[in-house]
């Protein structure tokens, strides 16, 4: 099942036409208009030639700072600190696994430049069954270096493109072994004093967490303070805290050639073209043109961030709690600096007074390719009023928390999921029992039969 329920970049596609002078205006109507319906809680900025020319403050929790996290967003700071050792000759791209970490499976096919786009096959530890229910806790190198080598390999090195952030916890290490200092110390000398990043820092402990907004997760009706997961858990791979502003000042001094030479941007560029994943960026068709960035999530943070090297046009989105998609707010925030049509979200519910309640959906459900070949099984939970939970189901995970995703009433017995773009028919016997669900996701439809 984890590869129905992706975590993907922006993509944002279309025919550019001219900037409307009024974009600011309608973006703030835009998104009052999300944050009253509970789509979007968090900032937003755009600059052109390193000038803002739009900073929007939507938090709906009084209170709460400007800093946020960015999850995988930390990629890109980690990549160009890896690169940064390449080209001071004290890293090879083509150097294996085996020299820093030799128990992890196929480590001495494993390469760091693998690890960098993400073709390494390394099993991807927050697929671990115990991640949510754990992640409050502490973990050591040795602990977290235990979870990734209990994994199973999802291909052989070099065969295939698969998002994992197991790669780039172990690059962090690797910083730490190679120059002997910190992960901390060396992003603040290598690119935050550099660069002149003053909000911006890799969290390493609860301590921190009142230095930066917390999260919060929407049930359909209310919110509620989502627990945050240990920095020791994300690490190199998602644990830098920062602002709108450092991230495009981050930005525009990579793409200026200022962390790294331009022939390692052009590098960093390269993607590939069916998962449009690079060496720590993704590739962001917008409108037509190249853009390159990350996004993220960690607990009920989002995070966004593009580039444009044409335009020199950056957007970077910082949320702290939203129940559509992230890539829908950016694709709408883009759409409205260009000029161009996108599509309204939706924020309706259908509601009929002679509809099932929504309790009789709940269960446990088994998705089955072709009706034979068992992919997974989630559960069915409930949350507010016409909403209901989706959260992955083991036995192992009986009793326990796990990740949800929020599915909206949309019919008679549709629900639909704006974190996921997924929808689910539910289907009744003559009784009016629920028997199972078709779940669509694009152009890819699974049968679910329910079984608990």
């Amino acid at each position: 099942m984890k590869r129905i329920f992706l975590i993907s970049g922006l993509l944002i596609a279309g025919a550019t036409t001219a900037q409307k002078t009024d974009f600011k205006a309608s973006l703030d109507s835009m998104l009052t208009h999300y944050q009253k319906n509970n789509a979007f809680s968090g900032s937003i900025l755009l600059q052109k030639n390193g000038e803002t020319i739009y900073k929007g403050e939507f938090n709906n929790f009084p209170g709460e700072k400007e800093k946020y996290r960015i999850g995988s967003i930390t990629k890109i700071f980690t990549s160009v600190m890896i690169f940064q050792l390449v080209e001071e000759g004290k890293l090879k791209l083509g150097s294996t696994l085996n020299t820093y970490f030799p128990t992890v499976k196929n480590a001495d096919r494993i390469t760091i430049a693998q690890m960098l786009n993400h073709t390494s096959g390394m099993f991807n530890y927050l697929e671990w069954d115990e991640y949510y229910d754990s992640k409050d806790k502490v973990f050591t190198k040795e602990a977290m270096l235990k979870i990734i080598q209990q994994g199973k390999p999802d291909f052989k090195p070099g065969k295939d493109s698969m998002y994992s952030n197991s790669g780039y916890l172990l690059l962090g290490y690797i910083i730490e072994q190679v120059t002997g200092k910190s992960y901390q110390e060396n992003l603040k000398t290598r690119i935050l004093d550099k660069v002149g990043l003053y909000n911006t820092y890799s969290e390493t402990d609860p301590s921190q967490y009142s230095k930066r907004a917390a999260s919060y997760k929407f049930d359909g009706e209310k919110w509620s303070h989502e627990a945050d997961t240990h920095p020791s858990f994300t690490y190199s791979a998602g644990n830098i805290v920062s602002t709108t502003e450092d991230l495009a000042k981050m930005m525009k001094a990579l793409f200026s050639g200022k962390l790294v030479s331009m022939k390692t941007v052009d590098l960093m560029k390269q993607t590939n073209p069916q998962t449009h994943i690079g060496y720590g960026l993704f590739r962001t068709p917008i409108f037509g043109k190249a853009g390159f960035g990350h996004t993220g999530r960690i607990d009920e943070f989002h995070a966004g961030l593009a580039h444009i090297p044409e335009d020199k046009f950056t957007v970077a989105v910082l949320a702290n709690g939203t129940n559509v998609k992230l890539n829908d707010i950016v694709v709408a925030v883009v759409s409205k600096y260009y000029g161009k049509n996108y599509k309204e979200l939706d924020f309706t519910t259908y509601t009929d007074k002679n509809a099932a309640p929504t309790h009789i959906y709940e269960g446990v459900y088994n998705a089955k390719l072709g009706g034979i070949i068992s992919v997974g099984k989630f559960r069915i939970s409930k949350a507010g009023k016409n909403h209901l939970f989706l959260s992955m189901y083991s036995k192992a995970s009986e009793g326990k928390q796990s990740r949800t995703a929020l599915l909206k009433r949309i019919g008679e017995n549709e629900f639909y999921s704006f974190d996921n773009s997924a929808n689910l028919q539910f289907d009744r016997d003559k009784s009016g029992k629920v028997t199972g669900l078709k779940l669509t996701q694009g152009q890819q439809s699974i049968n679910c039969s329910k079984i608990l």
